[in-house]
């Protein structure tokens, strides 16, 4: 397993943060331009740093082989890996990299001559690290004096997005990003609890067939749930819980899911804006039983949620 210091931005994380990329040497061709991403391996572990903002995002693991992907809402033509948060700073913050790079106590082998940092990172998309190097970073996600809130931290548009980038993130993609970060939060927390029905890796949900009995599986408009966690007993599947996090889906479609799996479930976790809530679940007790709705939905706005 290999260590690497992924250069991106806060833009990048906020549209895809279950992904880093690096543009095509050529189009057509699924070859990444900066060769060295291409020697990232499935289960190795990444710091995400945000160039310009000059904050780490978090340790991330990839969960993928290299994709090319061709087609996408806000990159152009990339080659890219799948990632989920491994190790994270306190829900909220971000590491400020400047702080710790500026600490006098704190020496990299990645940057020998800390005054001019940048200069190992001018070009790169990323680095190898060795494990000290490492080391110092992970530790430093939990120490307060390290820490920038995420309040303070504006997601600057990079040459990268004005050159490669279909188009700015704007609020739209602020939403993504955070409805990304919800369902990565629920789904952390669950695998150390539970076992967690793995996504599927195109479209990042869960066929909700894979919870209801065979017997009465959706064989057309089939639908999908955010996130699945089950335990097993016996060999067989007991399911503890699903997230449903609302973005720009329709609140009616999500509370037909909802009322679906309900009676197949042990838990619901709905993530929405505020104003959203009262009417999901004024809709939601209406069309399925209203004592099973209340004793296990649980509703969340993001803030409550996220931190």
């Amino acid at each position: 397993m290999n260590r690497w210091f992924i250069v991106h931005d806060l833009l990048a994380y906020n549209q895809h943060p279950n992904m880093i990329g690096n543009i095509v040497k050529k189009t057509g061709i699924p070859e990444p331009r900066f060769s060295a991403f291409g020697d990232i391996k499935k289960g190795d572990l990444v710091i995400y740093y945000a160039t310009k903002d000059y904050v780490v995002v978090g340790i991330f693991e990839v969960v993928s082989d290299i994709i090319h992907l061709t087609d996408d809402e806000y990159w152009k033509e990339d080659m890219i890996y799948k990632i989920k948060p491994h190790e994270m700073p306190p829900v909220g913050n971000y590491l400020d990299f400047k702080k710790l790079i500026r600490d006098p106590s704190a020496s990299f082998d990645l940057f020998p001559n800390k005054k001019k940092w940048g200069q190992a990172l001018q070009g790169k998309t990323c680095r190898l690290l060795t494990e000290r190097d490492f080391l110092t970073i992970r530790e430093a996600l939990s120490k307060t004096n390290y820490l920038k809130s995420i309040d303070e931290t504006k997601a600057t548009v990079t040459k990268w997005h004005k050159k490669y980038g279909k188009k700015t993130i704007g609020i739209a993609g602020i939403e993504a990003g955070r409805h990304q970060r919800a369902i990565d939060k629920w789904r952390l927390e669950e695998e150390g609890k539970f076992g967690l029905f793995k996504p599927n890796i195109k479209t990042n949900t869960v066929d909700i067939n894979e919870i209801l009995p065979k017997g009465i599986w959706l064989k057309e408009n089939t639908k999908y749930v955010d996130g699945l966690a089950k335990l097993e007993i016996g060999g067989q599947p007991i399911y503890q819980s699903i997230l449903e996090v609302q973005h720009k889906g329709s609140r009616e479609d999500l509370c037909v899911r909802v009322s679906i799996v309900l009676p197949f479930v042990t838990r619901v976790d709905i993530v929405s804006d505020e104003d959203d809530l009262g009417k999901i679940s004024e809709l939601l007790e209406r069309i399925a039983d209203p004592n099973i709705v209340k004793s296990r939905v649980r509703f969340y706005t993001y803030k409550e949620f996220l931190g």
